[in-house]
């Protein structure tokens, strides 16, 4: 995948563009975690895991919990909105990361497909089977809209706009951990000490 093609789908599928300025600093932050992990000896795909980071939320709109365009934080178009609807429609039932999974496997870019689909909250349980998935996981918990935040920040923000009947929950509890646990792992490894801000 090239850099034209990543723009390419933005555009094509009308990214909002609060939902591109989180995309980028996902990116940026997935970025600098991977160049500490390949100076720490890791392997990993850098331009994959880059083009991955800046699509994972390529259709994120299929599933949002309140679809009120008109209360987004940029001018928007009849032509955006109609669109989106059609993709609501299109992918109704089906989480962002999946949906955007499917459409980037329809278009061959099949690496990047599995980067998006591991990204959803719940991958967690699952686990991950390289340090891209990994890190594409970590950097999207640790972004909120378009900044860096604590991950301790990110989670009590993304459940209570996703899933407010889970707080204070047994399994909510359960599932942090284990994201601490993966963010205790990508700290030993890059050998710092504390969370990078």
């Amino acid at each position: 995948m090239t850099d034209d093609e990543v723009s390419g789908l933005i555009e094509e599928f009308h990214m909002p563009l609060h939902v591109q300025r989180h995309c980028a600093a996902v990116a940026n932050f997935a970025k600098e975690l991977g160049k500490k992990l390949i100076a720490a000896g890791e392997k990993m795909d850098l331009k994959l895991l880059h083009h991955a980071a800046l699509l994972h939320d390529l259709v994120r709109v299929v599933d949002f919990k309140k679809f009120e365009p008109e209360e987004f934080p940029d001018p928007i178009s009849a032509k955006d909105i109609a669109f989106w609807k059609m993709l609501r429609e299109k992918y109704k039932g089906l989480h962002h990361a999946e949906a955007g999974a499917r459409i980037l496997e329809e278009r061959g870019f099949k690496e990047i497909a599995r980067l998006v689909r591991s990204h959803r909250f719940l991958q967690i349980k699952e686990g991950f089977n390289s340090w891209e998935e990994k890190i594409l996981y970590y950097a999207d918990k640790r972004t909120k809209h378009d900044k860096v935040v604590t991950l301790k920040e990110r989670l009590a923000d993304g459940r209570q706009r996703n899933a407010p009947e889970t707080e204070n929950t047994k399994e909510a509890a359960e599932l942090d951990e284990k994201v601490f646990t993966l963010e205790r792992e990508i700290l030993t490894k890059i050998g710092e000490a504390k969370p990078i801000d």
